[in-house]
C-alpha cells in the first residue's frame, strides 16, 4: 500500500480506499482522521457506484476537513456527518458503538 501511495503521490489512507474498493460495497466506512480517504470514498461512490451500507464522516483538523464532509451531500448512500472542523476517531467509533447498541435492543 505504501508503494502504491508513493507512486501516485497520495496519502496511504486514500491508497487503502482505492486498493480495497471492492470491499466497500455493503460495508460501514468509518472516517475519523483522514479527510482525503473520506473524499476518496465519495468519489468511488459517485463515479464507480460503490455503495457502502453507511458512511460515518467525522475527520478532524483544518486541511480538507470541511470540504470532505460537504462532499457527502453527493452520495446516495446513508451517512452520518459531524459538520465543521471537529471530529476524530473517538467520536467516529462512539457513533458506531451507539448504532451497534441500538441494534442489540
Amino acid at each position: 500500500m505504501a508503494a502504491y501511495a508513493k507512486e501516485r503521490g497520495i496519502t496511504r489512507a486514500l491508497a487503502a480506499v482505492e486498493l480495497y474498493e471492492r470491499e466497500l460495497d455493503g460495508a460501514i466506512f468509518l472516517c475519523g482522521n483522514a479527510p482525503l480517504a473520506l473524499a476518496g470514498v465519495v468519489r468511488l461512490a459517485v463515479e464507480h457506484g460503490v455503495a457502502p451500507a453507511l458512511i460515518v464522516g467525522m475527520p478532524v483538523g483544518f486541511v480538507n476537513v470541511v470540504e470532505s464532509k460537504k462532499l457527502l451531500d453527493l452520495v446516495t448512500v446513508p451517512f452520518i456527518r459531524l459538520n465543521g472542523r471537529r471530529g476524530g476517531s473517538p467520536l467516529a467509533v462512539a457513533t458506531l458503538h451507539a448504532i451497534m447498541e441500538e441494534g442489540l435492543e
